[in-house]
């Protein structure tokens, strides 16, 4: 996604790299960061938008061991979400 975003926007060509490093700091650092997005199979399943680049990232946060775990990084536009 990153490559894809340097060749595609020139004019931001950082904008996605430098959102994603803001974002898993976040995520890193604000427990009840983003959303919940429970599924079936993952019921803490959170997600959290990066709206300058229009991407959401699904994420889970293993309590024990203090790790975030990103499944997914989508766009935000498309009219499904991954399977998670």
């Amino acid at each position: 996604m990153g490559a894809w975003w340097l060749g595609h926007r020139p004019a931001a060509s950082t904008l996605f790299t430098d959102e994603l490093e803001r974002t898993f700091l976040y995520i890193s650092q604000v427990r009840e960061a983003g959303v919940r997005w429970p599924t079936p199979r993952r019921p803490t399943l959170r997600r959290i938008l990066m709206p300058g680049s229009g991407n959401h990232v699904y994420f889970l946060i293993d309590e024990p061991t203090e790790t975030v775990h990103v499944l997914a990084i989508w766009g935000a536009p498309r009219s499904t979400t991954p399977k998670l």
